[in-house]
């Protein structure tokens, strides 16, 4: 499931999508270039 904030990037093009509205689906594939994209892991400060 996704949350606010989560970042995904496109591995082909390189653009990268910030999640504001969360869906609550259990599977949430965001696809881009035909491909899912894959989640970017953020630091913690």
């Amino acid at each position: 499931m996704t949350k606010k904030g989560e970042k995904y990037k496109c591995e082909d093009c390189g653009i990268i999508v910030v999640v504001e509205d969360p869906c609550g689906c259990s599977a949430c594939d965001i696809i881009c270039c035909g491909e899912p994209m894959k989640k970017v892991e953020t630091k913690k400060k």
